[in-house]
């Protein structure tokens, strides 16, 4: 026998054994949370979903997912500055996007704003937010996901678990393959990432199939989408707020429910980012400065906190808003944020990390996302050059590595 040969049968009989190990091995199985699951299961199919289906949902699922219960305990940044959020949020490339995905759907689109009597742009923008128009929604087993965090004891345990049962119904009852049903960590799921439990207030039929696939059929992900925003309160009658200059001497109320009629605010001195005076009228804003007294105020009003109820953040709101209003042709924010060194985008996040990804530092997947691989690189890459990173990927660091790279 020759030594390719000798060694070609030497690794087959491994691979047998392997597997005929394997074969004799039962998976690791946890009773408790195994009928947890059960337990869920059962109230699905009491609340009418296919019990075939519903047991079928939960099979092969026999203990907690550690990678779900590790992302549920990390603390997520709680110090990002808005000018940091919006600059990677609505940046030239997902305006840009926004603008052919809106123009991709657009004779949907017309006729989901008059069926809802919303913005269809606003739409489009939470789509562009929640999963950058589809291209990440997430790639956790839903079902995995909220046993995990509803059967494992964990914080919330009894909203994730009312969750699961939910989530189970809607696969069961044909809305979302098993085989599709993927989405995040903590359970939302779909093109614009509802939760099992708003799904089923609010979803919607948007392609006129009789089901409503929110993963896989981008038009029911719009149309439910908006029936959010309408039930949330959207009136397409008013804009969604304004950039605007307060005068110095303001020291009234602040806050995007301490609300103003436009003709008020402008008695007060306030005007347009571009200086224009305010229209008169009696609809009412309230007054916020996400940035800080030096930076950029705007007035939101009630199609603002629409937005808000979807995800409740100022930031949040703010960038979908923000957002739309560049899908349709605006020029996003006009006032400058109080600080030295400005956010950056997503294209030039990208361009730090194929720099550092060069160099033989590990980024993992240069996506313009900054984690603890790209924020590990870059203290190393700053410990070579005989600097400190202080932490933050913005203007100041990307100049600095720039001059670095390019010897001056």
């Amino acid at each position: 026998m020759s030594a390719i040969a000798l060694f070609s049968f030497v690794l087959a009989f491994a691979n047998d054994a392997t597997m005929q190990s394997s074969d004799k091995t039962e998976p690791q199985k946890n009773s408790n949370y195994m009928e947890c699951l059960g337990n869920a299961a059962r109230k699905a199919i009491a609340k009418g979903a296919s019990e075939a289906a519903a047991m079928a949902s939960i099979d092969g699922l026999y203990v907690p997912d550690e990678k779900i219960i590790a992302a549920s305990r990390a603390q997520p940044e709680s110090n990002l500055k808005i000018w940091d959020y919006l600059a990677g949020v609505v940046d030239d490339e997902r305006a840009t996007d926004g603008a052919k995905a809106y123009l991709s759907q657009k004779d949907f689109l017309y006729n989901l704003g008059i069926q809802y009597g919303v913005d269809p742009a606003t739409v489009v923008a939470i789509w562009g937010v929640e999963t950058d128009y589809g291209k990440v929604m997430g790639k956790s087993n839903i079902i995995n996901a909220l046993g995990t965090l509803g059967c494992g004891g964990g914080r919330r345990a009894a909203y994730f678990n009312s969750e699961l049962v939910e989530a189970i119904r809607i696969t069961a009852n044909g809305h979302v393959p098993l085989s599709q049903f993927n989405g995040s960590w903590a359970g939302a799921f779909g093109h614009t990432q509802f939760m099992p439990s708003t799904f089923w207030r609010l979803a919607a039929d948007g392609n006129g199939d009789g089901i409503k696939n929110i993963v896989g059929e981008p038009k029911d992900a719009l149309a439910s989408t908006a029936n959010f925003l309408k039930k949330s309160g959207w009136d397409q009658t008013q804009k969604w707020g304004y950039e605007v200059i307060v005068p110095s001497t303001y020291n009234g109320a602040i806050g995007r429910n301490a609300k103003k009629s436009l003709s008020q605010w402008k008695a007060l001195g306030v005007k347009l980012a571009d200086g224009n005076e305010l229209e008169d009228s009696e609809i009412r804003y309230g007054l916020i400065f996400p940035g800080g007294r030096n930076s950029p105020a705007f007035l939101v009003g009630r199609n603002f906190n629409a937005v808000y109820s979807y995800n409740p953040a100022t930031s949040y709101a703010l960038a979908v808003n923000i957002l739309a209003d560049r899908i349709k042709g605006g020029k996003g924010v006009i006032g400058k944020w109080s600080t030295n060194d400005p956010g950056i985008s997503r294209a030039m996040r990208r361009e730090i990390q194929q720099i550092l990804t060069a160099k033989g530092y590990d980024v993992g997947q240069p996506d313009g996302i900054i984690g603890k691989k790209t924020n590990d690189a870059l203290k190393e890459y700053y410990k070579a050059h005989n600097l400190t990173f202080n932490g933050r990927l913005g203007q100041v660091a990307y100049d600095k590595i720039k001059s670095l790279e390019s010897g001056r």
